[in-house]
Formats: C-alpha cells, structure tokens, sequence
C-alpha cells in the first residue's frame, strides 16, 4: 500500500452538485429508499472522480497497488454509505459497534474525502464493513463527528497506516509482530477484508513480481561480489562487473518507481535482505527520486 495524497484536490463545480445530491438525498423517508436513490445511475456522480483518482496512483488500485489487468476499478466508499456489517464473521476482534447499523454514512456518500480508488475484488470483499477501535466515538448523522472516530481498516490517503502492512515474500504480513497492538490488528483486518492474501490473482501477479526482484537482486549481488574480488587485481573483469552493478541496480530502482505495481513488496524484499550496498546504491537512490 501506497500513500496517496488527495489533500487539496476540489474540482471546481464539484461541491455545488454534491450539495444538490445530498438535498435530495435528506428528502428520502428511510435507508430504503436512500438506497434506491444511490443505487440511480444519475446519482452516482461519485464516478466523475474515477479518471483522476487513476492518475494519481498511476492507475493502480489504491489497496493493493495492482493494476486494472487483475481487476476493473471502483469507485470505492471508504465509510459505507449504506449499512455497515460487524466483522465477527470475519475477525475475532471486539469493534466498536455492537449491532448492524441499518443507514451507513449516508451522509457522506458525495463526500470527497470518503471516496478511494479500489480494484472490484477488494471493493467487494471490503463490502459494508467499518469496524472502529473499541472505545471508539460513532459518528452521528449531517456533522463532522466522523472525523473524530478511531477506524481499523488502513487508509492509503494516511501516511502512517500504510507502513503498517509489510511482506514476508510476496505476503502481506503485519509490520508490527505484536499480535495484542491495535497497528497489528489494523492491519490483520484489513489484509482480510480487502482480500490481500485471498486474491488469486493478485497473488500470481506479486509473486511474478517479487521473482523478478530476485534476478536483479541475485544478479547485482553477482556483480558486487565480482567487484570486489577484482578490485585493485583484475581492472577489466573489475569494469565489467562494476558496469554490470550498476545497470542491475538501475533495474531495481525502476521497480521502486510510483507507476510500477507491488513496490511495497519489492521494498520489503530489499530492506529484508540487509545488505548494506543495496541501501547505498538503490534505496537511497530512489528516496532521492521520490520513489519510496
């Protein structure tokens, strides 16, 4: 999972219309006729935003960093605009809530900041789940006071809950080991409902990924070794192996970049192979591109 920053982002025109959708919407007797009314073509104007949510992470699903070639994209509702599902068939956790919430964040259904990029599978699996940490505040309706409540799934537009899940291979794995910390159980619940490790797909897809990191990785680890052995000995076979570095980390470092696919996982399998030439010649390269 990738940070994505939509701060700042307010096309011009947009918030007239949602104000108008969310008028018409209060008029609506109960959840079901909201229902309907969300589910009209003409009013899910939500999707105008898809074109541009692409661009921003390169057209890649904003939860599972995949391309459209492992699933179409959706226009995703962070908090659920219709109902919200316990997860207790899903996860052991204790959330917050304790029944079924019957209207969802109605509320926020043309709310710019509820609204994410998702690959149709996690869409779906993700489903009307929104657990909140126990001890939580529950928003109430037409305020800000969703603001304030302490939600479990990870967000990719908060930089902080995307260090949260990282990869043992091409697993994704909780990034703090302790099984009792809200970090790990945040991230133990999101990996399942946004079907991360259920996804057949887009675990071939990762795993075809992760192998190529290991030819560069086992490739440049050649070169270096090479390098070394040569150095102030052999200056040819020295060149050859320091041109073949060099061109075997460039290849890593393309991996790394916003507009490729899986660069968590290629990062994890990086910094877990503690080498200190892959700090010195990839990963503080492509911090100084931005890339990580």
């Amino acid at each position: 999972m990738r940070y994505i920053n939509i701060n700042g982002y307010r096309p011009t025109g947009w918030q007239k219309k949602a104000d108008q959708q969310l008028k018409r919407l209060r008029l609506c007797a109960d959840s079901l006729q909201r229902s309907i009314y969300l589910d009209t073509a003409a009013n899910k104007i939500w999707n105008e935003h898809k074109r541009y949510f692409e661009r921003l992470s390169h057209n890649k699903c904003w939860f599972s960093e995949a391309r459209a070639s492992v699933s179409d994209y959706a226009i995703e509702h962070f908090r659920p605009k219709k109902r919200i599902d316990l997860i207790k068939s899903k996860d052991g956790y204790s959330e917050c809530r304790t029944a079924t919430d019957t209207n969802g964040y109605w509320w926020l259904s043309y709310e710019l900041e509820n609204l994410r990029l998702a690959a149709y599978k996690p869409n779906q699996l993700k489903g009307t789940y929104f657990p909140l940490e126990t001890g939580s505040s529950i928003a109430r309706e037409l305020d800000n006071s969703w603001r304030k409540e302490k939600f479990m799934l990870l967000d990719p537009c908060v930089k902080s809950d995307t260090k949260l899940i990282t990869y043992d291979g091409q697993k994704p794995i909780e990034a703090d080991t302790n099984p009792l910390s809200v970090e790990h159980i945040r991230a133990r619940i999101s990996i399942n409902l946004y079907g991360l490790e259920r996804i057949q797909r887009l675990k071939t897809a990762r795993a075809i990924v992760l192998q190529h990191s290991k030819n560069y990785y086992n490739e440049a680890l050649g070169n270096w070794t090479a390098m070394n052995i040569n150095r102030g000995i052999n200056h040819e076979a020295y060149q050859l192996a320091k041109t073949g570095f060099a061109n075997n980390c460039g290849y890593i470092i393309s991996m790394l970049r916003p507009d490729k696919e899986f660069t968590s996982m290629v990062l994890a399998f990086l910094k877990g192979m503690n080498k200190q030439w892959i700090r010195d010649y990839i990963i503080e390269n492509a911090e100084s591109k931005r890339y990580v």
